[in-house]
């Protein structure tokens, strides 16, 4: 009983203090992650420790009435204190697991189509400048060993997707960055994995005097990359076959019976995120990353293989529960309280000092400049050249795993230097680019949407939520004077230029955002539903309430419609996150105002008379 006592006492110990942490760095204005891992460190065995061996120092103290209860906890329950600290470590791998595998949905071909290349090119100038940075230093400056050097850049190279992701969906920020920066991030991590296998490879051997050729190991990188692949094919299958297009619900379902109209094959696919999918998804990851993990497997690889079939070739709806508001907050606390339990601050020393400071300096001149060089290199605009950068220092993650790979395998051939040299630098990146990572979203949010509160708020927690189930569902609220007669020879471009009308609505600040969305899901199934008429849409975080623009084609367009005619009317629908039930009420309020067989004719001439918000109040 007493080992469940201290997993009850420190989870509580635990989540306090990277609550209070969070609180407090909220209000000196240092960012919520910062306070929340260092909450976590204060509370950790580390820091601990050190307290212990200062109080040390002082003759008597443990008579003292005041401190008895501090010394008789740590001659008698530190160990046991320390043990079930490193138990929660298991949280950290499952949480990189979950944020691989959601790295997957900005993987989809459409995104990856438009931003490969760029993404690639600019990947491959950061990573063999922070690579080549690095190697050189060490070997040239610091004198390690060839193959320790080759081992410790290949390690910077890792770019931790995780904080920068998490605090991407608190901020509720999609588009062109985060498109981008997924696909920067999932390459490098790819490019950073076989450089360290091989190198890896080549240290053990060397360590066990067997000969090193280029076959063994080709044999030993293509052989990780190829099972570590399996595993996440095999999680996609079963991911596929237990998750299947959401059934309504009761509330859906009973609207469906009772309206018998052409809106029934739209509301029977509306994928609404549940805890059930959330829960599903968390289990059958576990189980995958164990397995990799058993078998010294890169993990994450097979993390993001899995997200990434199911983003191309299953459905964006699983995605959709990662991000269920009332849930995933604890997850986030969670894990970055955890992070900073796991801080081993007496990793710090004189010693080492020096290759702790090389290895920041290096890295973090190979990223900032190789990240710059290849956004000008690639024509990016001033604000992602001004952003991305400072988004790919973070890092903990795989390179925490591969460094303690390291020093296990080559504790006796140099891997405890190498340990002592990053580990610490790791902290460092990971507290630092915590604060940088989340002070630069905000300043893009700001940039991009051009809500000053954002920035006069202490932080994005404090804004206030908006947007209730129960609303204005009238087509003069919904719509609005949003009604445009356009021009487009095919679906794709109609979905494009009512996406722009958004953006130049003021209602989102990147049309990428839903495009990708709305042309994914009319992939699964065409959401042209007979009589002229299509309702594409999708669901996203940056709307606080559904909010719809109305095309009039003034040429119709094939849309695949169920009783092949083309559509003359588009009503483009994007409904918020949290209040997904939005979507029904206002296809309820559309198919009332259409059972008049004059609606359209009678929405043309009010547009043409500037009347439509006229028109809408009088339906």
């Amino acid at each position: 009983m007493d080992h469940i006592k201290f997993q009850i006492l420190e989870a509580g110990i635990l989540i306090l203090a990277a609550y209070l942490g969070g609180y407090l760095a909220r209000k000196v204005k240092v960012g919520e992650v910062v306070g929340q891992i260092l909450g976590g460190v204060i509370v950790g065995p580390h820091f601990l420790h050190i307290i212990y061996r200062f109080l040390l120092k002082f003759d008597g103290l443990d008579e003292v009435f005041l401190f008895k209860p501090i010394f008789h906890f740590f001659e008698n329950s530190y160990h046991e204190y320390a043990k079930v600290m490193e138990d929660f470590h298991f949280f950290i791998f499952l949480f990189l697991g979950i944020i691989a595998f959601s790295i997957g949905e900005e993987l989809h071909r459409d995104r990856v189509r438009k931003v490969g290349i760029k993404a690639t090119i600019i990947c491959l100038i950061q990573a063999f400048a922070t690579f080549a940075l690095i190697f050189s230093g060490f070997y040239f400056v610091f004198g390690f060993e060839l193959i320790h050097a080759l081992l410790i850049g290949s390690i910077g190279i890792a770019t931790a997707p995780a904080l920068t992701f998490i605090l991407m969906n608190k901020l509720k920020i999609e588009g062109k960055l985060k498109n981008l920066l997924a696909n920067i991030v999932v390459l490098d991590d790819i490019i950073e994995v076989i450089f360290f296998s091989i190198f890896l490879g080549i240290a053990v051997l060397l360590q066990s005097g067997k000969e090193v050729t280029v076959t063994s190991i080709s044999i030993h990188v293509v052989s990780e990359l190829f099972f570590s692949i399996l595993i996440g094919f095999v999680i996609f299958f079963i991911l596929k076959k237990i998750v299947k297009k959401k059934l309504p619900e009761p509330e859906e379902k009973e609207f469906i019976e009772n309206d018998r109209s052409f809106l029934s094959s739209v509301l029977m696919e509306h994928p609404t995120p549940s805890v059930e999918i959330l829960l599903i998804i968390l289990g059958v990851i576990a189980l995958g990353i164990a397995v990799a993990m058993h078998f010294n497997l890169p993990f994450l690889i097979t993390a993001v293989v899995a997200g990434f079939l199911i983003s191309n070739f299953h459905s964006h709806a699983l995605f959709d529960s990662l991000k269920i508001e009332n849930v995933m907050p604890i997850f986030n606390l969670l894990f970055f309280a955890i992070i900073g339990s796991n801080v081993n601050v007496e990793s710090f020393s004189g010693e080492t000092l020096i290759f702790v400071g090389g290895y920041l300096v290096l890295r973090t001149v190979g990223k900032l400049a190789g990240s710059w060089y290849g956004c000008k290199v690639t024509d990016q605009g001033p604000k992602i050249t001004a952003c991305l950068p400072k988004l790919m220092l973070p890092q903990a993650g795989m390179a925490a795993v591969e460094t303690i790979l390291v020093v296990t395998v080559l504790k006796d051939s140099g891997g405890q230097r190498i340990f002592d040299t990053i580990i610490p630098a790791l902290v460092i990146f990971e507290l630092g680019g915590a604060w940088l990572s989340e002070r630069t979203l905000i300043k893009w949010k700001n940039w991009i949407i051009g809500e000053n509160k954002i920035m006069k708020e202490k932080t994005f927690d404090s804004i206030e939520d908006t947007g209730p189930e129960e609303f204005d569902t009238s087509l003069a609220n919904l719509i609005g004077d949003r009604v445009f007669e356009i021009n487009a020879e095919s679906k794709e471009a109609a979905i494009n230029i009512l996406s722009s009308k958004f953006v130049e609505s003021g209602i989102i600040y990147d049309k990428e955002i839903i495009v990708n969305s709305i042309l994914e899901r009319e992939k699964l199934g065409s959401t042209g539903i007979g009589d002229g008429v299509a309702f594409p849409h999708c669901r996203t975080g940056v709307v606080e309430s559904v909010k719809i623009v109305c095309g009039l084609m003034e040429y119709p367009v094939e849309w695949n419609s169920p009783d092949a005619k083309e559509v003359d009317i588009i009503f483009m629908i994007i409904t918020p996150e949290r209040y997904p039930t939005q979507h029904l009420k206002a296809l309820k309020s559309i198919t009332l105002a259409m059972q008049n067989e004059s609606f359209k004719e009678d929405l043309k001439t009010a547009l043409k008379g500037n009347s439509v918000i006229e028109f809408f109040n009088s339906i």
